[in-house]
This record gives structure tokens, sequence and C-alpha cells, in this order.
């Protein structure tokens, strides 16, 4: 079964043309069966020519000497048919069966014969299997062969061995049934199969681009009405998402905006008040206030900037990070890895892995990168810190907006959570796990490059 899985198309046009050629094929199987168990076996000229070659032989043997109906039947006979008189019949008496008995009616009538004349008829293959062989079985595609034993008035018994010709030679019917019906028949559903999935498929690719982050312009309405339904609602869908998205950005910055102001009038009725801890411990909350409201506008405002996607090598954005922080004498220590490309917005990106190498350089001291393929194809990077870790209950919950991982870290709690937001928004995940005894370990997955 497994095997059969690897082996059955994953695209729906081509899975539809396989559905499609099996029918087809599977028709013509099913009409070969119906017509080896209830039609003629024997062509119809090859029935009438040895029909009348037995009757030919019956006129011979009752109106001419027995020295002249040998030597007629001699010359009647061939490498493959025979025509003698004998003593005994070649078909002895037997239950026939419908083909037989309508071939043993049909020669009393033309020899006007009583219908108590006992005429055996055989037909059957050469192999000596019965004539309605299995037509899937090598028995089935031999050739007919028709024995005879008409009694004759003096006893005596006309007998013939003849081999007709097929109605159905099978190798002929299909030569001609699957090239002519079975090919047109195909080609004909395979465009019109084209034609239905293509808008699928653009609206499939289109998803995806939308998925990781990337506004496109309009699909075009094309191929059968539910198609264009379809593209039609996704066309509506990522306008009402443009809109949404819009509208919290105006929103947030209205709030922001007018948040500001009173806190810049506190901070200057406070800045007048005489000096203490009292006065020091306001200005330093008013200031925490601040940067909560500039980071989270700057969050939502990132949110919403349609940058461009491009397709580009993870490692060589890695190496250029890496070699920021050296510069910077930071301890991050990158060791590399082959080309493996990713369809991103690239700032974006950027700044979500900052913001993980900065949170590890900020707890821990060091960060450790590094990047793979993983066996189902993703991208995996790993920034792996030598720091304590985190509790369990906290690996999840520091990615929610303004928990901080320790106290008076100088952050506001914002980093993690715009980094799994970009991250999510590439189609990908982000997940801490604590390695021990080495420390915490952010670890991001990303779908490749289309």
């Amino acid at each position: 079964m497994h095997a059969l899985n690897r082996l059955w198309p994953r695209t729906l046009a081509r899975q539809l043309s396989l559905l499609l050629l099996l029918a087809l094929l599977a028709s013509n199987a099913i009409a070969m069966l119906f017509l080896q168990r209830t039609g003629s076996l024997i062509h119809p000229l090859s029935r009438s020519f040895s029909l009348e070659r037995l009757g030919i032989a019956h006129h011979t043997a009752i109106d001419l000497t027995p020295g002249e109906t040998a030597h007629l039947l001699a010359g009647m006979s061939t490498d493959d048919t025979r025509f003698w008189i004998g003593p005994t019949p070649e078909v002895a008496p037997f239950a026939q069966r419908p083909e037989e008995q309508r071939l043993a009616n049909e020669l009393r009538r033309q020899l006007q014969l009583d219908n108590s004349a006992a005429i055996g008829m055989q037909l059957e293959r050469i192999s000596g299997a019965d004539a309605r062989t299995h037509v899937f079985s090598p028995a089935g595609w031999a050739p007919l062969r028709l024995r005879s034993s008409v009694p004759l008035p003096n006893g005596t018994y006309l007998n013939a061995v003849q081999y007709p010709a097929g109605a159905y030679e099978w190798g002929r019917v299909l030569a001609y049934s699957l090239p002519v019906t079975t090919l047109p028949v195909l080609l004909i559903v395979m465009f019109f199969i084209a034609r239905v999935v293509r808008p699928i498929k653009t609206l499939a690719q289109a998803t995806e681009r939308v998925s990781r982050g990337e506004w496109i312009a309009p699909l075009a309405e094309t191929g059968p009405q539910e198609a264009r339904d379809l593209t039609a609602a996704f066309n509506t869908m990522q306008v009402n998402l443009a809109r949404h998205v819009e509208g919290r950005t105006r929103m947030l910055a209205a709030v922001s905006h007018d948040l500001n102001t009173p806190i810049t009038e506190l901070r200057l009725q406070v800045e007048l008040l005489e000096s203490g801890a009292a006065r020091d411990d306001m200005l330093e909350s008013l200031g925490e206030l601040s940067a909560m409201v500039r980071e989270t506008l700057d969050f939502v405002r990132d949110d919403a900037v349609q940058e461009a996607t491009a397709t580009l090598s993870l490692s060589d954005l890695l190496d250029d990070l890496a070699k920021r922080y050296q510069r910077l004498r930071q301890p991050v220590t990158w060791a590399g890895a082959p080309a493996l490309l990713l369809t991103c917005r690239p700032l974006a990106l950027k700044r979500a892995l900052t913001n993980l190498i900065d949170n590890a350089l900020r707890h821990a001291g060091d960060a450790d990168l590094s990047l793979a393929r993983e066996d189902n194809g993703w991208l995996r990077i790993e920034i792996l810190d030598h720091g304590q870790g985190l509790p369990e209950a906290w690996l999840s919950k520091v990615f929610e907006p303004f928990v901080q991982r320790g106290v008076s870290d100088g952050g506001v709690g914002l980093g993690l959570a715009i980094a799994r937001s970009c991250i999510q928004a590439h189609g990908g995940e982000l997940v801490l796990e604590n390695r021990p005894p080495a420390g915490l370990c952010a670890v991001v997955r990303l779908p490749t490059a289309l």
C-alpha cells in the first residue's frame, strides 16, 4: 500500500487523467467479458462457410458412391480442416451449450432433417478448453475448433473438424479500440481537466503567497463558474484582510498618539516636582509606559508593511547576520551551511532572527546559529544559547506580548512576540526548547522556496 501511495500522482489533473484512463480500460475489459460470455463466438461469415461445407459434404455422402464421396471429401480437406466418413461419431453425445445447439439447429434446417436427428456439435479451443474460457486466461485467446458429427442413412457418420474464425479477435479489437476511442477521449478530457484545474492551481499558489504575508493583485476570474466563484471569494477575502489590517493600524496609531499626549503632560508635571525617590520612580514608570506604546506601534506598523517577497539563500542571510554581530564583537558563532533557498520578506525575517539572537545574547551571553533541511523538506534554524534555560511552563508563555523573560532586562516583552508573528506570517513556526546541559534553543521551521 505504501508503494502504491508513492506511485499515485499528487496533482488533481494527473489523478483525474489516470482515473479516466483506468475507467476506459475497465470499460474495454467489461465489454470483452460480456461479449465473451453472451455474444456469438464465431464470425458470421466463418459460421456460414463452416455450415455450408458441412451441407455439401452431407449431400455428397448421400448422393455419390463411397469412392466418389471419399475422393470429394479428401479434396475438401486441408491441413487444418478434415472431412471423413466413419462408423462412429467424432462427437460423442453430451449436453450441448447454447452456441452449439444453435449451430446444430441451423444445420438441421439447411439439411431439412427432423429435430430428432442427433447432430453432434462441439465448439472448443484447440487446447481442448471450453470455448467460453475466461478471456483473461491464456486458453481464452486460443483459436476455436469445431468438431461435428452428422448421422447418415446407412448408419455411418459424417465427421468434420474445422477451425472457424472467432467473432472477436481481441488483439485486433484492442489495437483498434484503444487508439481510436480511448486516446481521443483521454486527450479531450485532459484538455477540459486542465481548464478546470488551472484556476485552482493558480488560486493555491496565490493563497500560499498571501499566507506568507505577501499581498498580490486580484486574480483573473477564469474557468468554470465554480472556479470563478472561488476566485472571486479569494479576491474579496484579500480586500477584506487588507482593510482589516489597515483599520487596525490606524486605530492603534490613533490610540498611541492619544496616549503619548497625556504621558508627555505627566512627564512635564513630574519633572517640576522636587527631586527624590518618588519623582524618580514616577519618571521611570512613565518611561516604561512610553516605551510600551512606542514598541506596540512599531510592532503594528511592521506587521502592516507590505514588503515584497523574494527568493534568496537562507544560508547567506544567516551569514550576513553572523558577520554583523561578529563585527560588534558579540559572541555569535555560525559554522555555515549549504545554500538553501527560501521565499520570504527579507527585512521582516532579518528582524525576527535579530530579535531571537538579541534575546539569547541578553539572557545567556552567547548564541550558536545552525541551519539544516529536515526530511520533509522544511528548513530548520536553531539559535542555541548556554544559559540556564526556562521553566517548562514559560516556554510558550514568553511569546505573549509584554511578558518578559527576566526582570529589568531593558525590554518590554515584545521581541519574541514580534519574532513569532513574523515566522508564522511566513508559513512557519517558532518554538523554544530546553537543551540541557547547553541552555535554551529557539527552533525556527520554515517552508522551502516555491
